[in-house]
């Protein structure tokens, strides 16, 4: 799902699946996949801007003897507006999901740790009788753990995908602000 969808197959392939699987109005196994393949790794990722965003800015606030005037960080502000959106959006409706697709392009680790969720995830859900996971990533991510029978192994599937992707996206952030810092010390 996210390499197919990063290409161009999620409208052509894989949501026309989806609602072939649930055209009679319940959940399905895709849309569970959906949900923590795409829009809960998109939500890790946009948390841990969000966060890198956050920490940078307070550093660089303190280092400037509490002044705010031309602060750069790892996540600009028009960047730090967008994962606010995204992260909100893929929450309460997984919609969102390409907001993190430039983040995914420009790291590797992010990238790699998307890749890894995506694939961790879709093996908790599909483990043991995929058919007690049946979601949909179309709905706020409580009431879509919620609809699952195996609502647990949905939840630990949701959280394998949020917090793989959040960590790379941490560890990618925290690396590039070192590099920064070096690249400055020269």
């Amino acid at each position: 799902f996210c390499y197919g969808s990063k290409i161009g197959w999620y409208h052509s392939i894989f949501l026309p699946l989806i609602l072939i699987e649930m055209e009679r109005g319940e959940p399905s196994v895709l849309g569970a996949v959906d949900e923590c393949t795409l829009v809960l790794v998109s939500a890790g990722i946009c948390a841990a801007n969000i966060l890198s965003g956050q920490q940078n800015m307070g550093e660089q606030v303190a280092a400037a003897g509490g002044g705010g005037n031309n602060l750069n960080s790892n996540v600009s502000n028009q960047d730090s507006s967008i994962v606010h959106r995204g992260l909100c959006i893929n929450l309460l409706c997984g919609d969102f999901i390409e907001v993190a697709y430039p983040y995914m392009e420009r790291s590797m680790i992010v990238n790699v740790a998307s890749y890894f969720a995506s694939g961790v995830a879709t093996e908790v859900l599909y483990k043991e009788m995929p058919d007690l996971v049946l979601s949909s990533a179309y709905l706020p991510l409580p009431l879509s753990i919620w609809l699952s029978q195996d609502w647990q192994r949905m939840g630990v599937a949701c959280l394998a995908a949020f917090g793989i992707s959040f960590i790379g996206a941490l560890v990618a952030n925290m690396f590039q602000r070192s590099k920064e810092e070096v690249k400055k010390e020269d």
